[in-house]
């Protein structure tokens, strides 16, 4: 296409903004990553010997030149297991998350208003409401007014709100019980955002809720799209005290499940804090799931819709029928402070070869997710 000189002047303004943003967006997380390492990542950490940071520079060096081995010694005495293979946060954050997951169409499609298209047929909590840009959508997206929307919610005994887009870590979710029009025209004026969704409370397995009925507590399992979807770690999350939530953030904690679906006998909070049974009581151990090869098989048939993301952290809830359900699909920046902690290095054995990918193998050079054209 011919552009004439102030259209290809606008055009390659436009385009070196549009690039650089998630550059900037990555050195940036990579540079606060590393004030993470030395500010929370390094107290009350057994110190490396020199053989250990030698063979890990040794690994290492073949990939980057520059490596803060903070986290290495966090989540090395975390874990209890030495391993060269562990990943970096500011690693993460700066090269790896970037390239196995695109960022620049994740706000859109991590949307949760859309899940119910992008995940047909698989089982999710139903939805009650969408509300998308401040319109209100039945759940086959047919367009209601205000009223119609509260009396759809005021038939539902107990339901859920959470926002759909830009949230993190369990904030505004919010339990509504019995709610009135008048409790739920009240909460509806007052909202500052416009893109939530409502959905049905989900009523947990009874062995996902044995050690903290109060929250639904959920499987965080990680895939990984390379040569085919590989399944690298599961995670319990539970809440903790009179929290609703499992999120970390929200004082959540977390353990590793076994190959035989027994939890590990030791759980972290987000701080890094042991603990050897459920702050509300109960061994981590006494918990056996048996389900976990059906949720193993959902979100491997699951990534393949979201192939442009080819990392993404799964959060799975399981019904009292024993049957998986996907509560969130994490697209970026799965939290993997959470899975090194508990389980080791995230990529496992597979981890040679996504750094060869990244770091030794001739990139080609990205390509625009928006057609920049239109705009001129």
């Amino acid at each position: 296409m011919d552009l004439y000189p102030w259209e290809k002047e606008a055009y390659e303004e436009l385009k070196k903004m549009y690039t650089t943003f998630f550059m900037r967006l990555s050195e940036l997380g990579m540079h606060c990553f590393r004030i993470d390492s030395k500010e929370l990542f390094c107290k009350n950490v057994k110190e490396l010997c020199n053989c250990q940071k030698e063979e890990i520079q040794n690994f290492w060096n073949k990939y980057i030149d520059d490596l803060d081995l903070n986290y290495h010694a966090y989540y090395i005495d975390r874990s209890g297991q030495f391993d060269v293979r562990f990943i970096p946060d500011d690693i993460f954050a700066g090269y790896i998350d970037g390239y196995l997951n695109n960022r620049t169409i994740e706000a859109g499609v991590s949307d949760k208003n859309y899940l119910d298209l992008y995940l047909a047929g698989f089982k999710m909590p139903r939805t009650i409401l969408h509300y998308i840009n401040g319109y209100f959508e039945d759940s086959s997206y047919s367009l209601l007014d205000k009223d119609s929307a509260i009396k759809k919610l005021v038939n539902e005994k107990k339901f859920i709100v959470k926002p759909s887009m830009a949230s993190y870590g369990g904030e505004g979710f919010k339990i509504f019980v019995n709610a009135t029009f008048a409790e739920l025209e009240k909460y509806i004026d007052a909202l500052d955002i416009k893109n939530l969704i409502f959905q049905e409370v989900v009523e947990q397995h009874e062995m996902t809720g044995i050690l903290h009925p109060q929250s639904l507590n959920t499987i965080r399992v990680m895939t990984l799209l390379i040569d085919d979807v590989k399944v690298l770690h599961s995670a319990f999350r539970m809440g903790v005290g009179n929290n609703n939530v499992d999120n970390a953030s929200k004082g959540g904690i977390y353990c590793s499940i076994n190959n035989d679906g027994r939890l590990s006998n030791f759980a972290y909070d987000a701080r890094g804090n042991l603990y050897y049974e459920h702050p509300d009581g109960g061994s981590f151990s006494q918990v056996q799931f048996d389900f976990m090869e059906k949720i193993n098989s959902m979100v491997k048939k699951a990534a393949l819709r979201f192939p442009h993301f080819r990392l993404i952290g799964w959060d799975i809830a399981v019904g009292k029928d024993s049957e998986p359900i996907i509560i969130e699909a994490n697209l970026t920046m799965s939290s993997i402070d959470v899975i090194e902690t508990i389980c080791g290095p995230l990529f496992g054995e597979y981890t040679e070869q996504v750094l060869e990918e990244i770091f030794l193998k001739k990139k080609k050079a990205p390509v625009l997710s928006m057609d920049i054209l239109q705009y001129l």
